[in-house]
């Protein structure tokens, strides 16, 4: 599981840029705990394909 700063570096992107096509495609968190967001493997996937279609 990812946070969204974390899958940012990963996916070598902004946070804002990464946060913006959360965002856009009301991508859902996989898990939430305390408040924070974290995203898995398949959602990270998802968005790294999106960022390649941009």
């Amino acid at each position: 599981m990812y946070t969204a700063g974390k899958l940012a570096k990963l996916l070598g992107v902004s946070q804002g840029k990464l946060k913006k096509i959360i965002e856009a495609e009301n991508i859902e968190p996989d898990e939430v705990k305390r408040n924070c967001k974290y995203y898995g493997e398949a959602t990270g996937e998802k968005i790294k394909a999106l960022l390649e279609k941009s």
